[in-house]
């Protein structure tokens, strides 16, 4: 009996498996690309904001493709907080060739979590009609990104936008667990909901957001969300509710994400995540269900199961290795490491667990950028 039951979740576990597949090629499928600009535009009236921290040898290939972008970017905020490494001096030593201000944090408000104080304090100084908000470690791959991101926001009329880049994986342990996380967060968040005219759901990507400066100031731009955990996704749901048009676009090939996380980056990583949504309590017991259906049940049957009920569990691992084989492949990465999904598997449903324990204590800690940060529930 107890064979049968295991075996009857196999099969459940693979209907999901094909569905979430599914819905990952049909959502890059749909993911539109930004307007390609053919004639000789060039970037104008733009003020791109980066915030820093301890990024020294990112922020310089940041610089490196920004620069190399069509035209002549007019304005270039470096945000420095508080960093202990070189990123200072390296953007120092571009400000005296390029147009680029370096700003220093100062006077941080007490419960500023992230980086919305750093992007406040670049957009007092930025002086254009359109703010670009990047991350440290994001690179631009193509020259025209800047020219055909405006184009876009123009011609489709939109308030703000962001591009979903690629990631580039740098370590082993990202390439092992980063795949199923943001698989999940792909299942669940749905681009092509998001994108829909009338949807009231904002998924604002902090590595690449563009706004029209009347977007951005509609609400007071980032220090209204300084005690937030997810910053980005609540100004943007802020900014969609008072009307602002809003879409997504696929950035793989144009914009790329460095990712050099060991395994406490991507622990952490996940705890922020969750402690930044709204119904905690209700999407970890959720997705702690979810994984141990979707993944776990088949590990164990693997043990358990035999002969001919094996027929079960074996095609739910051969999915789910081929669930983030899907991703791996999308970020440039060899599919060989989608085989470790299980250390996927193990850490998430740990990451998990821990939330639920922090939730019974009344708090949330985790570590984000070398700060502590304590979130209370």
């Amino acid at each position: 009996m107890f064979t049968i039951i295991l075996t009857a979740l196999d099969i459940l576990s693979i209907l999901i498996l094909a569905y979430w597949i599914g819905v990952h090629y049909v959502e890059f499928r749909r993911l539109p690309r930004l307007i390609d600009e053919d004639n000789n535009s060039t970037v104008k009236n733009i003020s791109i904001i980066i915030p820093v921290r301890n990024e020294g040898v990112k922020i310089r290939r940041c610089l490196d493709s920004i620069l190399k972008q069509r035209g002549i970017v007019s304005q270039i905020i470096v945000v420095d907080d508080s960093s202990i490494d070189d990123a200072k001096n390296i953007v120092k030593e571009y400000s005296r060739k390029y147009p680029i201000e370096m700003v220093e944090v100062s006077n941080r408000p007490p419960d500023t979590i992230g980086k919305g104080w750093p992007c406040y304090l670049g957009y007092k100084r930025a002086e254009n009609d359109y703010l670009l908000f990047l991350d440290a470690d994001v690179i631009l791959l193509n020259e025209k990104v800047l020219v055909n991101s405006i184009k876009t926001l123009e011609s489709l009329k939109l308030g703000y936008l962001s591009l979903f880049p690629r990631f580039k994986l740098a370590r082993i342990p990202a390439r092992l667990i980063y795949p199923l996380y943001i698989n999940t967060v792909i299942l669940f968040e749905r681009f092509s909901k998001i994108n829909r005219d009338n949807s009231n759901k904002c998924f604002l990507v902090g590595a690449f957001s563009l706004f029209k400066r009347e977007a951005y100031e509609s609400v007071g731009g980032h220090i209204q969300v300084l005690g937030q955990v997810l910053e980005d996704k609540i100004l943007g749901e802020k900014i969609r509710a008072l009307g602002f048009n809003f879409r997504i676009f696929n950035g793989n090939g144009i914009v790329e994400t460095i990712v050099e996380a060991g395994i406490k980056d991507v622990w952490f990583s996940a705890v922020r995540f969750i402690a930044g949504l709204k119904e905690k309590a209700t999407v970890t017991i959720f997705l702690l269900l979810f994984y141990l259906m979707v993944f776990v049940i088949p590990l164990v049957s693997v043990f358990i199961v035999s002969g001919y009920y094996a027929i079960a569990w074996i095609p739910s691992i051969i999915l789910s290795i081929a669930l983030n084989s899907l991703e791996l492949a999308r970020n440039k990465h060899s599919v060989i490491y989608a085989l470790g999904y299980f250390i996927a598997v193990f850490m998430l449903v740990t990451v998990l667990i821990y939330i639920l324990a922090s939730l019974y204590r009344g708090r949330i800690e985790f570590k984000w950028k070398d700060r502590r940060y304590i979130v209370k529930v």
